[in-house]
């Protein structure tokens, strides 16, 4: 698989709205990130900076953190995420808990 780096942050896969055809938060965009990943979504962690996200995340079932940096309410109707917060820090505890496996454990 060919990395893409942005930044300083190397990527496997970068999708976007328009390529998967369809807005977040249809669920579409999510499912083609995980075809593309060939991940499962009981074992990933998405990452999610609008709470509009957690629509989409969740008909597809992927558990999420919300990086909630300004303290925003829930969207009305949106489920509940896995975790929410104003740092980014705490996604490194949740990707090494035991409900997310590591690619090395599949």
């Amino acid at each position: 698989m060919r990395r893409l780096h942005c930044g300083i942050v190397p990527m496997d896969v970068v999708v976007t709205s328009e390529r998967a055809g369809f807005y977040k938060p249809d669920p579409r965009p999510y499912r083609l990130a995980l075809q593309e990943l060939g991940a499962e979504p009981a074992n990933t962690l998405f990452v999610a900076g609008s709470g509009f996200d957690l629509f989409g995340t969740s008909a597809v079932g992927l558990d999420t953190y919300w990086h909630n940096r300004v303290g925003l309410a829930l969207p009305e109707g949106a489920p509940a995420p896995l975790q929410q917060g104003p740092s980014i820090l705490p996604v490194l505890a949740l990707a090494a808990s035991p409900r997310i496996k590591s690619p090395a454990q599949h």
